[in-house]
């Protein structure tokens, strides 16, 4: 598998943990949480503490993730929002933006 593609695996089972953070905070009416980040480092271990309506804006285009700062991987993302607390970035480059739409399970 191609490091890139690799990278965008990781990246995605991170958002699918996400997902099921978001769905039991919603379960227990939480305004925040704390998130993975979901930076292509398989290793990674670091929360990010955001809000269900800044994850939902995350998570309104499939090819942006919340990450701690200092996790991104200019080769195949940018950041497009600096929260503080969190970036978000964008996937850029076209391998690694076609998988992790194709594995988004919001669009499946």
């Amino acid at each position: 598998m191609d490091d890139k593609v690799k990278r965008a695996h990781t990246e995605s089972l991170f958002r699918d943990v996400n997902e099921r953070i978001a769905e039991s905070a919603q379960r227990f009416e939480a305004d925040s949480t704390q998130f993975v980040c979901e930076c292509a480092d398989p290793n990674c271990t670091d929360r990010v503490e955001a809000t269900l309506d800044e994850y939902e804006e995350v998570r309104a285009d499939a090819t942006t993730f919340i990450l701690t700062p200092g996790h991104v991987q200019e080769d195949i993302e940018r950041v497009v929002s600096d929260r503080g607390r969190f970036h978000v970035v964008e996937k850029m480059q076209r391998t690694v933006r076609d998988t992790v739409k194709r594995l988004d399970p919001r669009l499946v």
